[in-house]
């Protein structure tokens, strides 16, 4: 490879590797490094749609969905933060079985909306007869669950508590899938869910600071009928 090129200026950072013992953010391949390296382009421009509208049916398949995968330039907290705001009018009920999860709470309790904890022990999963059991009341109209909680290892059974949507449709489920999105399978058309989130730097191993994430037809509905929900 020439030496002007501009990734040679940066050999010797990508050389000196740094071993990661923690779930993220992982180290990247040298690929992913270099793409990076890549001149920037403008991000209104037609360059840009081109390149968005590439990547869409691969981020389609990595969801397993039809529907439209949107970026943001944000953590996934920023997504979580949006689903809140845009998914919740009367309660939510906040799944916590870890730091991240019961960050949750928190964000929504500061975001101004009526929330109640689903609290089990760290290192305990999430049960879909616990979430039944708070679900039947009739009291919340969204409901927020991690896949997988980062800080403890645990997954919970994500399809048996999205098939709950059958029993509470008006219910809106949203997912963080931070740390296990193409580490494992969700096929989000076929569960129901509502939301699907993840951030760039865990399981997908990219650099931090990115979000994917993808709303059901029932979700972007309900946002267009919440008031104050942002810009």
């Amino acid at each position: 490879m020439p030496s002007d090129t501009p990734y040679e200026k940066f050999r010797p950072l990508f050389t000196r590797r740094v071993k990661l013992h923690i779930p993220g953010p992982v180290e990247v391949s040298e690929k992913t490094f270099r793409a990076f390296c890549s001149p920037m382009i403008g991000h209104r421009g037609q360059e840009f749609k081109d390149l968005y509208g590439k990547i869409q049916p691969q981020l389609q398949r990595l969801f397993y969905t039809q529907q439209l995968v949107f970026l943001s330039t944000s953590s996934a907290w920023g997504v979580m933060e949006g689903a809140l705001r845009n998914l919740v009018s009367r309660k939510v009920l906040n799944c916590m079985c870890g730091a991240f999860s019961d960050k949750w709470f928190e964000v929504s309790e500061r975001c101004g909306k009526d929330a109640e904890a689903l609290q089990v022990p760290w290192g305990s999963p999430i049960r879909a007869d616990e979430v039944d059991k708070k679900l039947a009341g009739g009291r919340f109209d969204a409901l927020t669950l991690i896949h997988n909680e980062t800080s403890t290892g645990v997954m919970s059974p994500l399809a048996e508590i999205a098939a709950l949507k059958k029993k509470y449709a008006d219910v809106m489920f949203i997912v963080d899938a931070v740390s296990s999105l193409s580490a494992t399978k969700i096929e989000f058309d076929a569960l129901g869910i509502d939301v699907l989130m993840a951030g760039t730097q865990k399981a997908l191993a990219l650099p931090p600071g990115m979000a994917v994430f993808v709303c059901s037809p029932a979700a972007l509905a309900k946002a267009a009928t919440i008031q104050d929900r942002g810009y």
